[in-house]
């Protein structure tokens, strides 16, 4: 069988016209040599496809095909062209340069300090708060940079700011199934980040979301809900350890409700299956 997910909302066109919602797992029937053209709502790049050749697909950005078991994987990312742009700022004694396209390089000193893909974003302004330099950045979900000196502490979206005389919070929905949000402050001259829940409901957990839940908590970085996920064989003394069972991956794909393809910079990073009993992790094969 072959499956087609789509990370941005389009619409396939080849002998007939669908639209693709984003992150949907859609079965391909009936596909034979045949280009079909991919048209992204919001701008994006289109994209040429051949379902049957996927040496040819895979070649293309924004495209990732791959095999598991009998099936046959496609999945889409969003690719755009965006206006370059360059800022030059000087804050606290240092040179700063900000350039913006499809991905955010911020240099202090020539010293590169972040290269990272964002969405449209335009840079806004600049603030000093203490020892840190805070640069705001906004677009349909704005951004905030935080360093200090040539260390960087937070490169993020935000959905909330709180501001105070002697503090500032930025908090990020991370719209996840455990409803987590991202704290980024700067308190007492001291800056620090944590994991908040944005609601207080018990979740009631079935084995169907298990593997999700607990990669969900993973790419947030709480550990310790991960770990009260792990049966009583695999559980770990030190939570952190957890993060040693996978390689690097910012993202993921469910396959089902117990196979999971890991991606890394939209690339496959590697597969694994969940063996899940009592709604507990008893263990993780990578495939």
């Amino acid at each position: 069988m072959k499956y087609l997910v789509s990370k941005f909302p389009c619409t396939i066109v080849g002998r007939e016209s669908r639209r693709l919602c984003e992150n949907v797992k859609y079965g391909l029937k009936n596909v034979d040599d045949h280009f079909y053209m991919i048209f992204g709502d919001n701008g994006e790049l289109p994209i040429c496809i051949n379902f049957d050749s996927p040496q040819n697909s895979n070649a293309q950005r924004g495209v990732l095909q791959f095999d598991y078991l009998s099936d046959n994987y496609t999945i889409l990312f969003p690719q755009k062209v965006l206006p370059t742009s360059v800022n030059f700022l000087k804050v606290q004694n240092k040179e700063i340069i900000i350039t913006l396209s499809q991905e955010l390089s911020i240099f202090v000193d020539s010293e590169n300090l972040i290269k990272k893909s964002v969405s449209k974003l335009e840079f806004s302004h600049s603030e000093t708060r203490a020892d840190y330099c805070l640069l705001y950045f906004e677009g349909v979900r704005n951004f905030v940079v935080i360093l200090k000196g040539k260390e960087l502490c937070c490169a993020d979206y935000y959905d909330e700011i709180n501001i105070g005389d002697d503090e500032i919070y930025f908090m990020k929905r991370l719209k996840d199934s455990l409803n987590h949000g991202k704290v980024y402050l700067i308190k007492d001259k001291k800056f620090d980040s944590y994991l908040i829940y944005l609601d207080e409901e018990d979740m009631h957990l079935c084995s169907q979301l298990v593997m999700v839940v607990f990669l969900d908590a993973l790419v947030a970085g709480n550990f310790e809900y991960c770990n009260q996920m792990l049966a009583e064989d695999i559980h770990q003394e030190d939570a952190k350890s957890i993060q040693k069972f996978f390689p690097e991956f910012d993202d993921y794909q469910a396959i089902d409700s117990y196979n999971v393809a890991l991606l890394r910079k939209n690339t496959l990073a590697g597969i694994f299956e969940f063996k899940i009993a009592d709604n507990k992790i008893e263990n993780i094969i990578e495939r």
